[in-house]
């Protein structure tokens, strides 16, 4: 991962590490006083727990106290989260969640075993996660503007990779073909290795991917970038537009990963303006860091626009 995406999730944890807080049970003791559990969804060595892994070392010289990592895994993060749902509200669990854990799983699955929304207190935002729309690097398509003319010319003549359904790369794509009002056919595929193959190969068109998974490619110059779907522009593809410049104001469309703890923990009202200013200037966090009310926000915005799409592609997962 670049070193700026790197610095910035971790100013992000920080800040949410500033947003203390006191557990019930141990509200006249000094808190923490033992390590902190962090439950998370996800396998061993993926993307989102090499970089929780990451953060909460931070996190753990902030607090002094260490977190305990345990993964938690099964049913695209389903079992974990509601282990987390299910810990007692004192504190000394975090639970790392994620666009799917905390946002569409419960549009994507007819039943959860947990509520995303009423058994969790969110605490900070972590990270983003990009994606990017591409192409072969022999396409005719340059621009976004370039596919979505010759889509409106040719309905039903396109094909899009899908490297997992009901991943924030699928929704992306699936968003970004109902606000143009294309005809481009899914073609959902086992793996990324055998949708690049055939996005190379001519037999598939365009694609949507994680940008950091998609970096190595752009960069070897066997596929093109049309556009990331991210507010901005990234630093480190500059050249690359977002779908928001390329003739869709306002459209954005991330992945996230985030700390929530399990709910009627006790949380101090560290959200007022002066004290999130002060932590902010002790941990030398950027004043762009998201605070706790804004990521429930976000949340709240993410579980509206996530089950408009999901239920007009008509996505099921069981």
């Amino acid at each position: 991962m670049p070193n700026d995406l790197v610095r910035r999730a971790l100013m992000k944890a920080t800040l949410a590490c500033c947003l203390g807080y006191s557990a019930g049970s141990a509200a006249d003791e000094a808190y923490p006083n033992k390590p902190i559990r962090l439950l998370i969804p996800f396998p061993a060595g993926g993307p989102s727990d090499i970089m929780a892994r990451q953060i909460v070392q931070v996190m753990s010289k902030n607090i002094g106290q260490p977190f305990v990592v345990m993964n938690v895994v099964g049913a695209a993060g389903i079992a974990g989260t509601r282990q987390g749902a299910l810990a007692a509200p004192d504190g000394y669990t975090v639970i790392l969640g994620g666009t799917g854990t905390h946002t569409t799983n419960e549009f994507l699955y007819s039943k959860l075993p947990y509520d995303p929304e009423k058994d969790f207190i969110p605490l900070g935002l972590l990270y983003k996660a990009i994606n990017v729309f591409l192409v072969s690097a022999e396409s005719p398509f340059h621009t976004l503007q370039d596919l979505i003319k010759y889509a409106k010319a040719k309905p039903g003549e396109l094909n899009f990779a899908i490297g997992a359904i009901g991943s924030s790369s699928h929704l992306a794509f699936e968003k970004f073909r109902n606000d143009a009002g294309l005809n481009i056919v899914a073609v959902p595929y086992k793996g990324m290795p055998a949708a690049y193959t055939d996005l190379i190969g001519g037999r598939i068109q365009v694609m949507p991917n994680d940008v950091l998974q998609a970096l190595g490619q752009i960069e070897s110059g066997k596929v093109r970038a049309l556009a990331v779907t991210s507010a901005k522009r990234l630093a480190f593809l500059p050249a690359v537009p977002t779908v928001a410049e390329s003739g869709f104001p306002d459209f954005e469309a991330v992945g996230w990963a985030g700390l929530f703890v399990p709910a009627n923990t006790s949380l101090i009202d560290a959200m007022r303006d002066d004290e999130l200013l002060r932590a902010m200037a002790q941990r030398k966090v950027e004043l762009t860091a998201m605070t706790q009310s804004e990521f429930a926000s976000m949340l709240k915005r993410d579980r509206e626009k996530w089950a408009a799409v999901i239920r007009a592609a008509n996505i099921k997962l069981d």
